[in-house]
């Protein structure tokens, strides 16, 4: 890897969310990405509170999109950002910085601004993969459920998943 060479590759995606981000900050969660994120699972690594904190930090393995990641809380300010740094051993580093901000009363631009770091050349494959159009995607998508349960208190149900019963703790 001498002569390895990083690729980077940074997105943003803007959310117009239905509510205060008094209401949207603490769903930005490890633990309460259960109440409204159907495919959710995660371990809890490290939370004194048992939920998001600074320097908190949990572990996802969605093999079928990203494969395993540890996640560290490096940024967390209630009612205005969260950022978090996420590791897939010697594949990618990523850092997810989602901004809040007030659009009028009970309304949220939510910014959310993914860079990616290849830590390897499979990282640089998959930086190179990864279509600017997947990451709109997703926001799209976490927008319509995040909507969603603002406004009725429940999931988006997506056909063919069960949600998951709750956060495991290491």
């Amino acid at each position: 890897m001498e002569n390895f060479l990083s690729k980077r590759s940074t997105q943003t995606g803007i959310m117009n969310l239905k509510a205060s981000a008094r209401d949207v900050f603490p769903l930005l969660c490890p633990r309460r990405e259960y109440e409204w994120i159907p495919i959710w699972q995660c371990r809890m690594i490290y939370s004194e509170s048992g939920y998001a904190e600074d320097n908190g930090i949990f572990y996802t393995d969605f093999r079928q999109d990203r494969g395993p990641e540890w996640w560290v809380v490096t940024r967390y300010e209630p009612c205005r950002t969260i950022a978090f740094v996420r590791l897939a051993p010697d594949i990618r580093m990523t850092r997810l910085d989602i901004h809040l901000a007030a659009d009028g009363p009970k309304r949220t631009i939510a910014t959310w601004t993914q860079t990616m770091t290849a830590l390897s050349p499979e990282g640089n494959e998959y930086i190179e993969r990864y279509p600017k159009s997947a990451y709109a995607e997703e926001i799209g998508h976490l927008e319509r459920m995040l909507n969603h349960f603002l406004k009725t208190g429940a999931m988006l149900e997506i056909p063919g998943h069960t949600p998951k019963p709750s956060v495991q703790r290491e």
